[in-house]
């Protein structure tokens, strides 16, 4: 009302007090006073030329004098925007009412429209006004009485939810047809408009006309909002730290009404006191922690939102990549010089193979052997991992070699810290067998055993 009288007021100064300007950019009505004739039903354009209007406004009044005048609107020669005063705003969104940059359009002619129209340049003092006359139709009885629900207008609905929306005319047998806003195709005809499954495309604004080819039409406009929830996140896929045993997890959640949101895992909700597993959020942006991991924390998670309008959850896959290797060591397996390899890595997925890979100092040539590796971590342990292989290498050559783990979910592991060195000596290496010996050994324990009765029967004796 305060924005409506303030811009009533400055077009009344407009017409009373004009502004002083340069004579070179002074503004100039171009338009002289004229007479319109039309036919009801028909459409009339009032014009409405000025020259250097600068930064100036200019409004648009319905009404033969300057106390009974209405504003009607005000347009804005810099930008290009308008400002429609709270009585005519039914007639844009109808489009009863419309503008041609600084001309009024007036669609739909009825006897009612007859007036006098006056453009007023703000400040500069400088009007043009338009009679109308409209001629034939029959004179407009009484205003249909509309009687909308919701009241307000404003009408929340979920994704795939219904929506209702009403419009009852009072005393009179009218006919109502709905339409969107920005489009003249109607969407049904009755008292009741009904969206049985709502979708994202079916928010805007909806307008109700009622018309029983007497009164003048009366309508009013809802306000269709669609409520919803959406899920996104920044990675389907995280890969654990195996160094630290950690995994950070983030998604966004948006929606209308604002949506709350839960983590869960295959076993279900999330607690929000577990220490191993750490639950924020910064306004829509979620976050789940994981520390110290174990094997079994591996898996799928569900970022979830909700609200009562609507749900949405997006999942996000926990996978982990082996550790750095530790080479152990090369011992030799007393044939000739085949000497075995040994390693152990730390990993919260099974290994699926080591990429084992050596070569000569001497030479660039890198020769590559494909190891097995096994499900079970060592006994006693949930994350360590040993392996190792058999390989013959040259005699007085010093070799260099890196061993590479791969996940069953083929994640190549850290790159090894310190490349292993090994010397090979000019003669091989003879293994001492203690095999031998044991026999020996247990040849003699099991004679003894077998003198044991002669030896209690001396004593006997």
């Amino acid at each position: 009302m305060f924005s409506s009288l303030l811009i009533l007021f400055l077009g009344l100064l407009a017409l009373t007090r004009p502004l002083e300007s340069s004579r070179r950019f002074r503004p100039q009505m171009l338009t002289e006073d004229d007479h319109f004739v039309a036919q009801a039903g028909d459409s009339v354009t009032l014009p409405c030329h000025v020259r250097n209007p600068g930064r100036r406004s200019i409004f648009w009044f319905k009404g033969n004098t300057v106390e009974g005048r209405e504003l009607v609107m005000q347009l804005m020669s810099v930008k290009g925007n308008f400002l429609v005063t709270r009585q005519f705003q039914d007639a844009m969104r109808s489009g009863k009412l419309n503008t041609d940059k600084t001309n009024l359009i007036i669609n739909d002619l009825s006897p009612e429209d007859s007036a006098s129209y006056t453009c007023s340049l703000a400040v500069a003092g400088q009007t043009v006004t338009h009679t109308l006359t409209v001629e034939g139709g029959r004179r407009q009885a009484p205003p249909l009485m509309l009687t909308a629900l919701p009241t307000d207008g404003r009408v929340s609905a979920g994704e795939g939810f219904p929506a209702t929306l009403s419009c009852v005319v009072s005393g009179s047998d009218a006919a109502v047809s709905w339409h969107k806003v920005g489009s003249r195709q109607v969407l049904s005809v009755g008292p009741v408009f009904n969206i049985y499954s709502v979708r994202r495309e079916d928010e805007g604004s909806y307008v109700c006309t009622a018309d029983n080819g007497v009164s003048r039409p009366a309508s009013f406009t809802f306000d269709v909002t669609v409520a919803d929830v959406d899920v996104e996140v920044d990675q389907t896929e995280v890969v654990a730290s195996t160094d630290d045993l950690t995994a950070l997890l983030s998604c966004t959640v948006k929606g209308s009404p604002a949506p709350l949101m839960s983590w869960y895992d295959s076993q279900g909700p999330i607690r929000q006191n577990d220490p191993r597993r750490r639950v924020s959020s910064r306004g829509e942006f979620h976050y789940l922690q994981l520390t110290d991991m174990r094997p079994s924390d591996l898996g799928e998670y569900q970022c979830y939102g909700y609200n009562e309008k609507g749900r949405d959850r997006e999942t996000i896959t926990v996978t982990a990549a082996p550790g750095p290797v530790r080479v152990l060591g090369a011992e030799p397996t007393g044939s000739g010089f085949t000497y075995r390899v040994s390693w152990d890595v730390h990993s919260l997925s099974p290994i699926s193979y080591y990429y084992f890979a050596y070569r000569e100092m001497s030479s660039d040539f890198v020769m590559t052997i494909n190891v097995p590796g096994t499900r079970d971590p060592v006994s006693g342990s949930s994350t360590m991992y040993r392996g190792s292989t058999e390989v013959t290498f040259n005699p007085g050559e010093t070799y260099e070699i890196m061993v590479t783990p791969v996940s069953v979910d083929n994640k190549p592991g850290s790159e090894q810290k310190e490349v292993f060195r090994f010397s090979v000596p000019l003669e091989p290496v003879e293994v001492v067998s203690t095999t031998g010996d044991a026999w020996k050994w247990w040849k003699m324990s099991m004679a003894l055993l077998s003198r044991l009765p002669q030896v209690v029967r001396l004593m006997q004796d």
